[in-house]
């Protein structure tokens, strides 16, 4: 190819993303080689094939100048470090769960679905006549009547979420210091990237972790289109708006367990129980699927044990275990090689779980081809 502007747009977008350094390694191209084409030589499909891949961008898009140009969009922080200006490589990561995010779009409007959870998406500013906190929590109450009727603990959230069009990708973030990073553009599919370097890796953490990115979707925006959003989460505040952050950490056990159920809950529990606030977190957290920590303190919001003794529990640093394996189950996904041979039999991380399926059932149905299903499902 010899498409010079396409040269041209392409090392643009490798400045934008601060990721020159990386650029070889993101291609496979030699530098060299990089190097020759940055200066005018032809390239060929498969080249320019990489290096749409090492700059996150769909290479149909680029070729028809349709991209969406990456930006350090302004981001919602909540770490133990300043990440006001986030690595090159999570800007990457940024980047791609937002052109996969326009791709699954297309690929279940074909399919003739909806992103369900587009119907249920209101802004909603912090900083009315509530406290952030209880705002959260009345949001919460109200996400759950709309997206699971009915009562009890919440089992597989994260399946729950997929149903609503959510797509959920475990990829390595640059900080272990972050749990989580979601974005949704308009008219794409959300996605929401979980951590795996994270130090919060048990269910229950993760469970709050998925909530609470469950009301940056519905409630909050970035900057620009209001449906543009971007959002990480860790269990620190940061320099973002904390109030956006604590309506969201109280959002995630309101969802999770409404207090009008916990209390009904609880007057079925013994008084032995009752009386003991370690025993009644613990029944609490084992029975809502909540974690220890996050249970004290929803406790003390539901008014069952004084703000005093949360404190303590929720800072307890041996903290008694809690069983999971009820709510959470590990999804065992098909490999693509089962439904073709020339699918890989592991996809890219950003593309395993929900992703993956919707790709295989658009090949299926004859709606890509077999290549560029493999190409969405290698893309890393």
């Amino acid at each position: 190819m010899s498409g010079n502007s396409l040269a041209e747009r392409i090392f643009q977008r490798v400045q934008e993303m601060g990721i020159e350094g990386d650029l070889a390694r993101y291609s496979g191209l030699e530098p060299s080689r990089l190097q020759a084409i940055q200066n005018g030589d032809p390239f060929s499909a498969s080249e320019y094939e990489q290096l749409c891949r090492a700059v996150a961008v769909d290479p149909v898009a680029m070729y028809r100048g349709e991209e969406t140009r990456p930006q350090r969009i302004p981001a919602r922080f909540r770490a133990a470090t300043s990440l006001d200006s986030p690595d090159a490589s999570d800007v990457r990561i940024l980047a791609m769960a937002a052109e996969m995010g326009r791709i699954l779009a297309h690929l279940v409007g074909m399919q003739g679905e909806e992103i369900a959870i587009a119907r249920h998406r209101k802004i909603l500013g912090v900083g009315g006549s509530a406290e952030p906190w209880r705002e959260g929590y009345a949001l919460g109450e109200q996400a759950r009547g709309l997206l699971r009727s009915e009562s009890g603990p919440v089992h597989e959230l994260e399946r729950l979420l997929n149903d609503l069009g959510v797509h959920i990708a475990r990829i390595a973030l640059s900080s272990t210091d972050v749990d989580a990073a979601s974005i949704w553009e308009p008219g794409a599919v959300p996605v929401i990237l979980l951590n795996r370097l994270s130090k919060r890796k048990h269910p229950g953490a993760l469970r709050a972790t998925l909530a609470h990115e469950l009301c940056h979707l519905l409630h909050d925006a970035g900057e620009g289109d209001i449906t543009t959003m971007v959002s990480w989460g860790t269990e620190q505040t940061g320099n973002y708006s904390n109030a956006v952050e604590m309506r969201a950490r109280a959002f995630s056990p309101s969802f999770l367990a409404p207090r009008s159920q916990v209390l009904g809950w609880a007057r079925e529990l013994g008084k032995a129980v009752r009386e003991d606030d370690d025993r009644l977190v613990y029944e609490l957290a084992s029975h809502w699927g909540l974690s220890f920590e996050g249970a004290a303190w929803h406790a003390k919001n539901c008014d069952l044990i004084r703000a005093e003794s949360a404190e303590d529990l929720a800072r307890r640093p041996r903290k008694p275990r809690i069983s999971y394996e009820l709510f959470e189950t590990v999804q065992t996904d098909v490999p693509p090689a089962m439904f073709h041979d020339l699918l890989p039999e592991d996809p890219a991380p950003l593309w395993q779980g929900w992703a993956a399926g919707i790709v295989i059932v658009s090949m299926e149905e004859g709606q890509i081809t077999t290549g560029r299903a493999r190409e969405l499902l290698t893309w890393s």
